[in-house]
């Protein structure tokens, strides 16, 4: 016997009857062995990430741009023709000019001449009228002497005393015409400002309509920012709207880089334009800074400046992040039990990455703020505390 299984593994079949002869003791082991009891598998909690809500009131912001341009610009304009004898030396282009200063003098020795005519003119007509109203009065009394009834006006010289009233009326105010041309060969600025552009000098003859140079004021700019309806909606203003009182529209901050720093500057609405811009289908509101070149440094005009505008104030809101909502602009929230609910939220407005919302949702609750997928009420969570608390 002990030859014949030597032969066998000996031979070519040997190695195959081994691995048959292992696989059926496997087999009798696998089927004599005891099988597992099948159990019923309950389904695992999805992780999520949540955040718990405070109730707070919180004022709604804006966040535009604009580019800061005068609210005032004019051409400075000569009243009066003549010859430029002297011009001040703020009158250079970037020169700063105070309201009422003298900017050029116009050759005024004809104006002169022409004040001193007037003045003749108007001693002349007022001796005539002296003498017709001396006239008339004797007229009149030499008429009540004679106690005949009722004298004409030509009698009592009434035509002649109405036409030297009339010819002095005339002379006083050629007068004050030549007067007022005479102030005129003074050209002065209505407002403090600087002058952007000149374009004339000393020795230049220049006529009246003439333009001397461009100007704008600085005591105050003006900022046009666009705004979508959405975020109008945001300040509480309608089209059209225009500030009652100084100092009542929405503040505004506006922020800007001068000499890689970072500066501010404060504004306020004065006013929203009254249509929608057809190509952009934006609203226009329009800002007001008061005496920007007073301050350090000034906002100077053709900045272009960031703002953030103050909007009306949500009372009792809740801040969520954006991942917060989902499309149906509902919310999910965590029970007592670490099982999810959906709640009916209305959004009402927006700061930097976060949410401002009010409805079906209490102070202190568990929102979630990560992404969830067949979203079922009634299923299992497991919440990770993503941050303390959302505190604005």
């Amino acid at each position: 016997m002990k030859r014949i299984i030597q032969y066998i593994l000996s031979s070519r079949i040997g190695p195959i009857l081994v691995i048959l002869i292992g696989s059926f003791f496997a087999f009798l082991i696998s089927v004599s062995s005891p099988k597992p009891k099948k159990g019923i598998e309950l389904p695992k909690p999805t992780p999520v990430f949540y955040e718990v809500v405070t109730k707070k009131n919180i004022t709604l912001k804006i966040f535009t741009n604009g580019e800061v341009k005068p609210l005032n610009e004019i051409n400075l304009i000569s009243q009066v023709s003549g010859q430029i004898v002297e011009a001040a030396d703020e009158f250079v282009e970037g020169g700063i000019i105070k309201a009422g200063s003298p900017l050029v003098w116009i050759d005024d020795r004809d104006y002169k001449l022409a004040v001193i005519s007037a003045e003749s003119r108007v001693a002349q007509a007022s001796k005539l009228l002296e003498r017709e109203i001396a006239e008339s009065e004797l007229a009149k009394n030499d008429w009540e002497e004679l106690g005949i009834g009722e004298a004409s006006p030509l009698t009592l010289r009434i035509p002649q005393l109405k036409e030297a009233e009339a010819a002095e009326k005339a002379a006083l105010a050629d007068l004050e015409k030549a007067k007022l041309n005479l102030e005129r060969t003074i050209v002065k600025l209505p407002f403090q400002g600087i002058i952007r552009e000149k374009k004339t000098g000393v020795g230049q003859f220049v006529g009246a309509g003439s333009i001397l140079a461009t100007a704008f004021s600085t005591e105050e700019v003006l900022i046009a920012l666009p705004l979508t309806d959405t975020e109008l909606s945001y300040l509480g203003l309608p089209l059209a709207y225009e500030e009652e009182k100084p100092f009542t529209g929405p503040k505004v901050k506006f922020l800007s880089s001068v000499s890689n720093k970072t500066f501010e500057w404060q504004g306020r609405i004065v006013r929203t334009a009254g249509s929608i811009d057809p190509p952009t289908r934006l609203v226009y509101v329009y800002a007001e800074v008061i005496n920007p070149y007073q301050q350090s440094p000034p906002l100077a005009i053709g900045m272009f400046v960031d703002a953030i505008i103050e909007g009306k104030t949500i009372k009792d809101g809740f801040l969520v992040p954006n991942s917060a909502i989902n499309n149906n602009s509902n919310i999910y929230a965590i029970d007592k039990n670490d099982n999810l609910e959906i709640r009916e939220i209305e959004v009402l407005g927006t700061e930097n990455d976060y949410v401002i919302i009010k409805g079906e949702i209490n102070e202190g609750e568990r929102v979630v703020v990560s992404p969830l997928n067949n979203a079922k009420i009634g299923m299992g969570l497991k919440p990770i505390l993503l941050n303390k608390n959302i505190s604005g």
